[in-house]
């Protein structure tokens, strides 16, 4: 059980700006408070649901009940996107009244706040109940904006979420990072260097027993097949995945791309066409997380093409994980946080250097090298459990809630 100096559960109010019921809020965050939830912590979830998920009574009651099974207590708001500004304005207001109420309700010890607009919400909570406040980032988020082409370097709006950033990491008890790079970038801000604010990382963590490699069910018919998972366009280099499996089969005629996305059909075929890859090459299919595992469970290796910048610093790829969980290698975009590293040291993917046909081609024959190799599953599945182990993640979060609640406590 985890206790605070006092003894007692630690209680946590833990904030969240995306949906249980969306992929996301099902891969990362429900996995980690169940978890944390297991470890001893007393969980109040709170999540912004979009009307349209909130609607499917079935999935909500599914969800509910399996969250109240494990002993977390959920609190669903609505999401709200239009006008942008106004409508996320509202949200935030609307965490930190319901954030309020819960104070007294609960009298929480910690306020997790993950997300960049779930951490100004937790921000505002923390102060005025003086409750321990944790900024859980996920990612450097003005500065994604700028990577993503919706600001402008150094415009008005980057600027002043910038600020606000600041004021996030130098008013929070600790730091969670998702990445070392990004933790050194954090412990290297004034207000936190000054505090001595405890930065940890912890990684988009993958619950390990549900991306088990007893389900990979792979045989070897000499086709190649690729896999990409997530969103498509913005940041997101699906025209280049395309690019790069076309590129393949002009050296292997039997590669196929899969594609993981709930992307509309027709924007999927445009952009991969603008690369240049035939029809019959690739299929695209809305996978619900639940059946992820059985799905990459027939694939060879995983793509990972993302825009780099400013933010490359600060990622953790929850894609990578699953994918290095189930065996798979990566093909990876260079600059992306924590993955190149790891990649070289451990033998499990390749960095594409620029994208070229030629450097796409030699990505290519060095991940059929790799795959000859027998013990590359094995090393896919050990970088998984060393880097991006959901039980290892959950650790080192309630080792800073005891920390923390024992530290209000006293």
């Amino acid at each position: 059980m985890a206790e605070g100096a006092s003894g007692g559960p630690v209680k946590v109010l833990y904030i969240v700006y995306w949906g249980a019921l969306e992929p996301l809020g099902r891969a990362l965050v429900l996995p980690s408070v169940k978890r944390l939830s297991a470890l001893g912590a007393q969980i109040t979830l709170v999540t912004f649901d979009k009307p349209s998920d909130l609607e499917r009574a079935d999935d909500v009651e599914r969800i509910g009940g399996s969250l109240r099974e494990a002993g977390v207590r959920w609190l669903p708001l609505r999401y709200h996107k239009r006008p942008k500004v106004p409508a996320t304005a509202f949200d935030v207001g609307h965490g930190i009244a319901r954030g309020i109420l819960e104070r007294i309700r609960e009298r929480p010890d910690v306020v997790h706040g993950r997300t960049f607009i779930g951490g100004l919400a937790a921000q505002a909570v923390a102060r005025l109940t003086r409750a321990k406040l944790i900024y859980h980032n996920e990612g450097f988020y003005p500065d994604e904006q700028v990577d993503g082409g919706v600001w402008r370097e150094g415009s008005l709006p980057h600027r002043a979420a910038r600020g606000l950033e600041r004021r996030l990491y130098a008013g929070s008890d600790a730091v969670f990072s998702l990445s070392m790079a990004g933790k050194g970038i954090i412990e290297s801000i004034d207000g936190v260097r000054a505090k001595g604010t405890p930065v940890v990382v912890v990684p988009s963590a993958v619950d390990l027993d549900r991306f088990s490699m007893s389900k990979r069910t792979r045989t070897l018919d000499g086709s190649l097949r690729l896999v990409y998972i997530g969103s498509v366009g913005g940041r997101y280099l699906v025209d280049r995945v395309g690019r790069f499996a076309h590129v393949a089969r002009q050296v292997r005629p039997d590669t196929h791309l899969d594609l993981l996305t709930p992307a509309e059909h027709d924007l999927v075929r445009d952009m991969l066409s603008s690369g240049g890859l035939a029809d019959d090459a690739w299929s695209s299919q809305f996978v619900p997380h639940e059946r992820l595992p059985d799905q990459l469970g027939r694939e060879d290796a995983g793509l990972f093409f993302l825009t780099g910048g400013l933010s490359a610093a600060g990622f953790s790829p929850t894609k990578v994980g699953e994918y290095w969980a189930m065996g798979l290698p990566v093909i990876s975009t260079p600059g992306m946080a924590d993955v190149d590293e790891i990649i070289r040291a451990e033998r499990v993917g390749v960095v594409v250097r620029d994208h070229t046909d030629n450097a796409y081609r030699d990505a290519l024959m060095e991940l059929l090298s790799l795959l000859e190799d027998s013990e590359l599953t094995n090393r896919c599945r050990s970088a998984a459990e060393r880097h991006y182990g959901l039980e290892s993640a959950c650790e080192r979060q309630l080792a800073i809630y005891e920390m923390l609640a024992a530290e209000r406590r006293g």
